[in-house]
């Protein structure tokens, strides 16, 4: 729980300076208080599921993505997600695309 509180911390961080929003700010925009954001990101408290949801909003990121390591970090590629569930999607796609074709030719003979 310490390891994902403390992605969770850095994540927010990292992306709340790189949208140039101060603590504050992102408290207003996320609705919570100030203290909170400044606790989350000290690692001293953990967010509910609504409050993480509107962070990850707010920031505009998945969820998990709050979750993982930061891109560039030791063992962020273990975390490469997306390219890995779009690259067996669209495997899966032009699998099915071409069973269903099949079946539809077979059927017109």
């Amino acid at each position: 729980m310490e390891e994902a509180r403390a992605l969770l911390a850095a994540n927010i961080r990292v992306r709340r300076k790189k949208l140039g929003l101060t603590q504050e700010q992102l408290a207003e925009l996320v609705h919570v208080s100030y203290q909170m954001i400044h606790d989350i990101e000290g690692c001293r408290t953990w967010v509910s599921d609504k409050t993480l949801g509107r962070l990850s909003a707010t920031l505009e990121v998945d969820i998990f993505e709050l979750l993982l390591p930061p891109a560039g970090e030791k063992g962020a590629e273990t975390y490469s997600i997306r390219p890995q569930l779009l690259t067996r999607l669209r495997k899966d796609l032009k699998t099915n695309i071409d069973r269903q074709m099949d079946e539809f030719l077979e059927n017109l003979e």
